[in-house]
């Protein structure tokens, strides 16, 4: 009789699909960068291969997202900064500061012109 993966080992495995899919990584690709092979990724998302601890943490950093997450039954991905995500992030506060300060210097301009009216 086949062993049932316990519902831990079924969300760690359902996260790796969901993950997998939504970034649109093939079974294949996921085998290359994880270090395994495509039908043990195969096999695993039919629960029929359930992963050690050491091929989850493959599968996470090929994934790019917190081995954590896999074990999580929250839905959410949160993908690890990647250089060029934190360039991105810093430029958007850049955009955002010089946006405030523009709109600061106009307002005070604009009171300026209305007091001469």
């Amino acid at each position: 009789m086949e062993n049932e993966p316990s519902s831990l080992e079924k969300t760690v495995i359902d996260n790796i699909r969901r993950i997998r899919q939504e970034k649109g990584i093939s079974q294949l690709r996921l085998s290359i960068f994880s270090g395994t092979s495509a039908s043990y990724i195969g096999l695993m998302e039919t629960y029929k291969n359930i992963p050690k601890l050491s091929t989850i943490e493959r599968i996470a950093e090929a994934l790019n997202v917190p081995v954590l997450d896999l074990f999580s039954a929250d839905t959410t991905v949160t993908t690890q900064p990647t250089e060029s995500n934190r360039e991105e992030e810093r430029k958007q506060k850049i955009r955002e500061h010089l946006k405030a300060e523009l709109l600061s210097r106009m307002k005070s301009d604009l009171d300026d012109v209305l007091q001469m009216i």
